[in-house]
């Protein structure tokens, strides 16, 4: 009986360790299945991945013949959507897009930008695509929001280098990359919105060594962070307490700058954020906001064909910014505005009636501006 006993108590725990080791075996064959996008609806679908990784890219890019996601640095916002045209070749040359948000805002860092393809109304993605671009959406490291003044960098350069940097670290990524993914190494253009026009207009003018970039776009970009007005508008309604959200959160001093998609900010502590100082509405701080501003002439070192866009009805950044931004670079160079039907003149400035600011208004003719960028491009940046 106490045999019996021993050998009912051997196989039950012999079956015990079967049934954990199978279990356990199941666990690691389910961690070892290929990882990847397994939205069926995503551009970079994979019929082979088995399990999702959260790297699903979306947009409305018909013809889109390869979609992938590209590193250029550690963090983990440093990396950049590259879209690539239908037929493209060696010789196709590359657009990056660069977000606005105020310099605090932006997706997850796992999301895909989407405010050049629809996400905010407009769609500019697609017909580069259609024109023969490869378009390169970036995202970049954003500033830390704070309402704190003890959480700001006192530096205003601090996080605007950052961003530079980026910029450079994207561009120099694609042209290491390049040659393997058969598209041009040598040809780019930027396009950027609101605080991404800012990162933009300041690359191009402060970066004297790069020939291969041939021209910059700007959507809405403040010139002057110091003007007044811009402000005022900044610390109104409704951009005094916007409210978080997965496609705009902010990283958040209070929470150890952790990105945050809950909560709301204001627009004139993100300006103060960005710029490292504590900024007041009636006096001026030139030392800060000058060295942060396209429109400073001494910001403006180098003559490359610009494009400014910005519309008449614009309740963020006032469109007097775009008038003092192609004034300042005339002066610079000894050069006059295109215009308005010339795309050939090196400098180029167009207000756009009925348009506010991210090209919002029922009125505002979105096509005509998509159509006057592509004429731009067709002249300084041939596809």
């Amino acid at each position: 009986m106490l045999r019996f006993k021993s050998e009912f108590y051997y196989l039950g725990s012999m079956k015990s360790k079967l049934i954990i080791y199978f279990f356990c075996l199941s666990i690691v064959c389910l961690s070892c299945k290929k990882k990847g996008c397994t939205d069926a609806a995503a551009l970079n679908y994979s019929s082979e991945a088995k399990k999702d990784d959260g790297t699903c890219l979306y947009g409305p890019f018909p013809e889109v013949n390869q979609v992938q996601r590209l590193s250029y640095g550690s963090d983990n916002r440093q990396h950049f959507d590259l879209y690539l045209p239908a037929n493209y070749t060696t010789e196709t040359k590359t657009v990056f897009l660069i977000h606005g948000g105020a310099w605090i805002l932006g997706p997850k860092a796992q999301d895909s930008v989407v405010t050049f393809n629809g996400g905010i109304g407009w769609n500019i993605a697609t017909p580069l695509l259609e024109a023969g671009y490869a378009i390169a959406v970036m995202k970049y490291r954003l500033a830390c929001y704070t309402t704190q003044t003890v959480g700001f960098s006192g530096e205003p350069r601090f996080y605007m280098d950052q961003m530079l940097e980026d910029v450079d670290l994207a561009i120099n990524k694609l042209k290491s990359e390049a040659p393997t993914i058969g598209i041009s190494a040598s040809e780019f253009a930027l396009i950027g919105e609101s605080a991404g026009a800012q990162i933009a207009l300041m690359y191009t003018f402060q970066n004297s060594s790069d020939p291969d970039l041939k021209t910059v776009v700007s959507f809405f970009s403040p010139a002057d962070l110091g003007d007044e007005s811009f402000k005022t508008a900044t610390a109104s309604a409704p951009y005094n307490n916007l409210a978080l959200s997965n496609s705009f959160g902010a990283p958040k001093y209070g929470n150890g700058c952790n990105f945050s998609t809950t909560g709301t900010v204001n627009l004139f502590w993100g300006v103060k954020s960005f710029a490292g100082f504590d900024l007041a509405m009636s006096s001026p701080n030139p030392e800060v906001t000058d060295t942060i501003s396209p429109a400073y002439l001494p910001n403006i070192q180098r003559n490359l064909p610009t494009f400014i866009l910005h519309g008449e009805d614009d309740d963020l950044v006032p469109s007097n910014h775009a008038d003092t931004l192609i004034t300042k670079i005339t002066t610079k160079f000894g050069t006059t505005a295109a215009a308005v039907a010339d795309f050939s003149a090196d400098h180029k400035m167009l207000k756009y009636p009925l348009c506010g600011h991210g090209w919002g208004g029922a009125s505002c003719n979105k096509t005509q501006m998509i159509d006057d960028v592509l004429n731009w491009l067709a002249v300084h940046f041939e596809p």
